[in-house]
């Protein structure tokens, strides 16, 4: 859940970005989120395709297995974390809110084939694990238009320690690509291409 200054925070990186691409968001859950930016592009008149990416199914084995192995987790502390959800819950959602420009897809972040979107504009990735965020941050940069904004959620290192591997995945990322990390609202790490 994001709180309102941190929602407003990611429409002011959304509606910031001028460049053409898509928005995507990977990490999506049920789709809250998505509906609050997409009802901000409408009510801005921005046309811009908007792209949801989630497994729908929870945190994949292969995430977990690198939390409990090597970032000592306790065993089954994800086993239970967004498992609650389906892709057909936030079709509906869209469908119901007239929405026409969100394209969902039911697919692992870390094996998304991001090049068939095109040019990406503005991504927002919540995947809280240090595996999902590191791998999907790698392939998504190759698509980001110049002049983008990449946001990634649970960038802070000690607030909430569960989700303390998307932080160090965004550090380590931005040290790799020589990046100056950008956190705001105590939370949300910002790459800008």
């Amino acid at each position: 859940m994001y709180s309102p200054s941190e929602l407003m925070e990611l429409t002011r990186q959304l509606l910031s970005v001028k460049v053409p691409g898509a928005a995507v968001e990977v990490g999506c859950h049920q789709g809250w989120t998505t509906c609050f930016l997409v009802e901000a592009l409408m009510e801005q008149g921005l046309e811009r395709e908007y792209v949801c990416i989630d497994t729908f199914t929870g945190f994949t084995p292969e995430d977990t297995a690198v939390e409990y192995k090597y970032r000592g987790k306790a065993v089954g502390t994800y086993d239970d974390d967004f498992v609650i959800t389906d892709p057909q819950w936030l079709k509906a959602s869209v469908k119901r809110l007239g929405y026409s420009n969100v394209s969902v897809y039911a697919a692992d972040a870390t094996t998304f084939d991001y090049q068939a979107l095109g040019k990406i504009a503005f991504a927002l990735v919540d995947l809280d694990l240090y595996r999902p965020v590191k791998e999907s941050l790698k392939r998504i940069i190759t698509q980001m238009a110049r002049g983008g904004v990449i946001v990634v959620d649970d960038c802070h290192d000690a607030q909430n320690p569960r989700w303390d591997g998307a932080y160090q995945a965004f550090m380590e990322f931005c040290k790799e690509r020589n990046i100056t990390p950008e956190i705001v609202r105590g939370k949300l790490g910002i790459i800008r291409t």
